[in-house]
């Protein structure tokens, strides 16, 4: 890969929690530009998750590893891919 890239994740948790409170202060602390931040959010066919589609300019490798580091260590969130 080569940096800067636009890149994606999802981001999955139970319906209740609230996921844009916990990405957006993570995206933040990793220095994403909140101008190329993009949040879409997608309920689950069953109603028991959202999940969002976290879209932003990725500055570096080490940079996306501590995102997705941060990101799938809360215990509130099912899975990040």
């Amino acid at each position: 890969m080569h940096f800067p890239v636009v890149f994606s994740l999802k981001v999955v948790a139970a319906v209740d929690v609230d996921l844009e409170s916990i990405i957006k202060p993570v995206m933040q602390k990793n220095d994403v530009d909140a101008e190329h931040l993009r949040l879409s959010k997608r309920s689950s066919s069953n109603g028991k998750y959202n999940s969002y589609t976290v879209t932003f300019m990725a500055k570096s490798q080490e940079q996306l590893d501590n995102i997705y580091r941060e990101l799938s260590g809360n215990p509130e969130i099912v899975f990040v891919l």
